[in-house]
């Protein structure tokens, strides 16, 4: 019965059982395209702009650069398709030949058998160089009208919690496409860390914790997905059965101790309401009570004191005042930035601060 129900279910979101039974779960490209004389023509999106991804071709410091590099310019990461194939094509520097696959400036050049400023990006017969040049001898096809659409990558593990230094743990990334195809991307993936000194990552995946302790993120990249994962290494021995009993009245409260167990760090004692006034006053709003409200919030006796007075500050101007000023300085907002969006030199990042303060009054979501 379970079956039938799961039938049904799958069914429902392929559309029928024929497009259930096409659906695909496929290995990665380096173990399809290490024999060069596979049949398979790689598809331009998932796989050979993600490969260019890879090897930096599209990065801001080589030709997905405002200006391009040395006459070639491709979206940055590529994240315009179309135009990526058309740079390909482009009549005065074509880096791809129809008649002759293996004369395409994009293989000659990444492999370093013409002079190429970015040096030699992969080898020659190796399944980078098979992926490329059969999709030329296949046609360097891309659909314009027929994108591809992704609907989630599935990434294992979903955190890494290390407990030394030199540890190692392996990604691995599962595309889930809209035809219901599954494929292993880890070696199409862009990986980068916000933190080498606590996590470093290689181009193939592999996570090394490093001489530092504490929590940073691995970030992926393939297609429209951007995905961290959380790393972690506790401060201190305080992990596991060591870890004493924290009352958590909330789920925030939750959430915080399930990281700080993590971490090995135990929190501070319940502030005061002296300090919980100063601190949540600060936080919210960027200024400090009054006299009078310090006395007046101290005195009250309510047991349910500090949630309003969280209330009343989110409520309050400055909260807005206070949070479009952060939101400025996190998005670059500055009469020097904007130089060259008016002809007033002062008139944008004004506009640009009230527009913002204006919706964080609102609550308007950051979506």
């Amino acid at each position: 019965m379970k079956q039938s129900y799961l039938l049904i279910l799958t069914v429902l979101l392929f559309g029928s059982v024929s497009e259930v039974n096409s659906a695909q779960s496929l290995k990665s490209v380096d173990l399809r395209f290490e024999d060069a004389q596979t049949d398979e023509v790689p598809d331009f999106q998932r796989h050979v702009v993600p490969l260019l991804s890879r090897l930096g071709c599209n990065g801001r410091a080589c030709h997905g650069s405002f200006q391009g590099r040395g006459g070639f310019q491709l979206s940055l990461f590529g994240y315009d398709f179309a135009v990526d194939h058309q740079a390909l094509f482009n009549e005065d520097s074509p880096r791809v030949n129809l008649e002759s696959p293996n004369d395409s400036l994009i293989i000659a050049k990444p492999t370093d058998e013409f002079e190429h400023e970015g040096g030699k990006r992969y080898e020659k017969e190796s399944w980078e160089h098979n992926l490329i040049r059969q999709w030329i001898t296949g046609g360097a096809k891309f659909e314009e009208n027929s994108v591809s659409k992704l609907l989630r990558v599935e990434i294992t593990p979903e955190e890494i919690l290390f407990s030394r230094q030199g540890q190692t743990e392996q990604l691995t990334v599962i595309a889930v496409w809209e035809d219901g195809t599954r494929e292993d991307v880890t070696p199409l993936v862009r990986y980068y860390t916000n933190d080498n000194l606590i996590a470093d990552v290689d181009q193939d995946g592999l996570v090394t914790s490093g001489e530092s302790k504490g929590d940073t993120h691995v970030v992926i990249s393939y297609d429209k997905a951007v995905v961290p994962i959380p790393v972690l290494r506790p401060l201190t021995n305080l992990v596991g059965k060591r870890y004493p009993k924290i009352e958590t009245p909330t789920r925030i409260d939750e959430l915080v101790v399930e990281k700080l167990r993590k971490l090995g760090i135990v929190p501070s004692d319940i502030a005061s309401d002296a300090e919980f006034l100063r601190r949540v006053s600060l936080d919210i709003s960027g200024t400090l009570p009054t006299a009078q409200e310090a006395a007046e919030f101290i005195q009250d006796k309510s047991p349910n004191k500090r949630a309003q007075k969280v209330e009343a500050l989110l409520n309050s101007p400055g909260y807005a005042a206070w949070w479009a000023t952060k939101l400025s300085d996190f998005t670059g907002n500055n009469d020097q930035q904007l130089v060259n969006t008016s002809p007033i030199r002062t008139g944008p990042g004004e506009i640009w601060y009230r527009w913002i303060e204006q919706r964080v009054a609102q609550n308007v979501p950051y979506d």
